[in-house]
């Protein structure tokens, strides 16, 4: 340690024992000092067990939804008329940043997906089919995940469809098109993009029909989606998970049956 850091730290100090100040055995007295001081050395540093983990990676999702849904106090000094108290929220002076969640390699995507904020609502819809019960198993699976505001902006639009219990197929359809079967790490898929003959890359998904990926070729951002429907960049590019890999989308990813319904006027 150097001067400096010693300067920043110091572990706390341990009182000589009463025996220090007696004639004891020199090898007695230094066993019992050894043994005192041992207790007296460790750090006062909070260990943060989620993003060192043992043995394994991990990654951070992001989340934005904090900051989307936010909004300030107001600056009226109006006051209830029964209480005579301001009406105003209480506000933070503080600006505090969206929590990014942990994502650990050695865990099914089942409990990852459960475990990030920003593909909350995402999860809440597996959960209600069986989807997110196949995500436990062995796979693997490959998931481009829509992220909350993509899916409360579908469910705003179509009258709050995904959450009709009255279509389950047709949420089972809208997710199964999110989960593709096999592993495709992010350097798997620019290759095999790379290959293909129109260099677009058909992937099979859980609801039977194809999931496109393309690198565009101005941005050379990777896309998925269909080719003359929705698609959508890849936000979070491949966190390996132990039965496939998760990927975030950032906009809203539909099979092209949902895309064709979703654009017909309403009556």
């Amino acid at each position: 340690m150097t001067t400096q850091e010693a300067a920043l730290y110091s572990p706390p100090q341990c009182p000589a024992p009463f025996w220090h100040r007696g004639r004891a055995p020199v090898w007695g007295m230094a066993l019992a000092v050894m043994a005192l001081l041992g207790g007296c050395q460790q750090s006062p540093a909070r260990q943060d067990t989620y993003t060192t983990p043992i043995s394994t990676c991990a990654y951070m999702m992001p989340t934005v939804s904090g900051t989307r849904t936010y909004t300030t106090g107001r600056s009226s000094t109006a006051k209830d008329p029964d209480t005579q108290q301001s009406s105003n929220p209480i506000d933070s002076a503080v600006a505090y940043g969206n929590p990014q969640t942990p994502a650990f390699c050695d865990r099914p995507l089942s409990d990852t997906l459960r475990s990030s904020i920003e593909l909350a609502d995402y999860t809440h819809l597996l959960g209600s089919t069986d989807l997110l019960a196949t995500l436990q198993q062995a796979g693997p699976f490959t998931v481009f995940a829509l992220p909350n505001a993509a899916l409360e902006s579908y469910n705003a639009q179509t009258g709050g469809q995904l959450l009709n219990p009255a279509h389950p197929s047709q949420l089972r359809a809208i997710l199964g098109f999110t989960i593709v079967t096999g592993k495709w790490p992010h350097k798997a898929l620019r290759e095999a993009i790379r290959a293909a003959p129109d260099h677009r890359l058909s992937l099979p998904t859980l609801n039977g029909q194809s999931l496109t990926v393309w690198s565009d070729p101005q941005t050379e951002q990777l896309m998925v989606g269909t080719p003359h429907g929705l698609s959508s960049q890849l936000w979070v590019m491949g966190i390996p998970q132990a039965n496939g890999v998760l990927y975030f989308t950032r906009t809203l990813l539909l099979p092209p049956v949902e895309q064709t319904v979703s654009a017909a006027p309403a009556h």
